[in-house]
């Protein structure tokens, strides 16, 4: 079957609204998905008797403690197709409100899709994805969407254009876990901005920029991740327009109107001891770089 080579894209949260915890633990949501074009890369290889993952980079897991090599094992399951050996070249900051583990595994349904002609169709590849991770159906596709319910109930909008963004993401970790037990859930405006942020998208992406965009799980990390708040003022004394967490943090997002814009504020940022990206949006969530011939 040969092999495939793939670009998971990260994403970003332009705006998070979060509802009481349900009764199956989650909490409702209503937020906005974007990918960038920070990336990983996977490699999907069609040969041995079981499925194994190697990783390059970053440090994370490797095996079957790595949500790709989770996918991989899923689609097996629900194919019967082959193992694969997996390489991942981890890029993406770990922990970091990126969803760079759940757009891995969402590259890995694509990719074995892809390499062994399965024809899944892009919902059924999401409902797989569930099961892995609320983020990893919106990741399947990837582009620009919202996502309400856990933020699998996915409403396709316009591709976001006119805009590039700077991310800044402070040398600490905070998993989602972490960032809901520290949220403080109210009565907050946030989903009538989400609204508001949609509409803007959809008359055009320079107009997002203008829209006051809000995390209602941002309170709650900077009150116990002072890095954030660092971040943050790293990025408005940069001359940001807006500030806003992506996830569950600790990255995070300010928008400008062009790559040149974006790194004058990135120049500003760096040297601070905070890692700084300049990224564009993307209008899928994995891209295909090179496939050869078994």
């Amino acid at each position: 079957m040969g092999s495939l080579t793939l670009e998971a894209y990260a994403k970003v949260n332009l705006g998070l609204a979060v509802a009481a915890r349900r009764a199956d633990g989650y909490h409702d949501i209503d937020t906005i998905f974007q990918t960038v074009s920070l990336s990983d890369t996977i490699h999907i290889e069609s040969r041995g008797e079981v499925t194994t993952l190697s990783v390059t980079g970053l440090e994370v897991p490797a095996g079957r403690g790595n949500l790709a090599h989770r996918a991989a094992e899923a689609l097996i399951a629900r194919t019967a197709c082959s193992p694969v050996a997996l390489t991942l070249e981890k890029r993406i900051p770990v922990a970091a409100g990126l969803g760079g583990g759940s757009s891995d595994a969402a590259a890995v349904l694509n990719g074995m899709n892809m390499l062994f002609g399965l024809g899944l169709r892009p919902e059924e590849l999401e409902r797989i994805a569930l099961g892995l991770g609320s983020d990893v159906p919106f990741l399947v596709r990837g582009g620009t969407a919202r996502g309400r319910g856990r933020g699998d109930v996915l409403t396709r909008l316009p591709d976001l254009t006119g805009v590039a963004l700077v991310l800044v993401t402070p040398r600490v970790s905070v998993t989602a876990a972490q960032g809901y037990a520290l949220a403080k859930i109210g009565l907050t405006e946030s989903a009538t901005l989400i609204r508001l942020s949609c509409s803007a998208i959809q008359e055009g992406g320079v107009g997002l920029m203008e829209s006051p965009l809000r995390n209602d799980l941002e309170a709650g990390v900077v009150s116990c991740c002072p890095d954030v708040a660092r971040a943050r003022a790293a990025l408005a004394e940069a001359g940001a327009r807006g500030v806003v967490m992506s996830g569950s943090g600790p990255t995070v997002l300010t928008l400008t109107r062009n790559e040149e814009e974006a790194r004058q504020v990135a120049s500003r940022v760096d040297g601070r001891g905070l890692q700084v990206h300049v990224v564009r949006p993307t209008a899928t969530g994995s891209s295909v770089t090179r496939r050869d011939a078994g």
